[in-house]
């Protein structure tokens, strides 16, 4: 019996954010070309995490350089990619 290996490269999926063309961004309402990111800036999230949820959210902090710690109104704390939401 011959062992056989099968090596592959993830691939992500395209998202929205990774997608989306300048028309797009700015049917969601969003400044193109984007403002700096920086905390007390409120964002507009292109998918909420429930259906009840705000469709914005408050940043809180940088965690990484494409993760952002924020705050959703009646949600709580949520870890957000920069490609989930836009500058307002």
């Amino acid at each position: 019996m011959q062992l056989q290996t099968d090596i592959r490269t993830w691939q992500p999926q395209q998202t929205l954010a990774s997608a989306a063309t300048a028309f797009d961004w700015t049917k969601f309402g969003c400044v193109v070309p984007a403002p700096k990111l920086a905390p007390s800036m409120w964002v507009k999230l292109f998918n909420p995490p429930t259906a009840f949820s705000f469709d914005e959210a408050w940043l809180l902090c940088q965690h990484s350089e494409e993760k952002w710690l924020a705050w959703i109104p009646d949600y709580g704390e949520i870890l957000l990619s920069t490609n989930e939401f836009c500058a307002t």
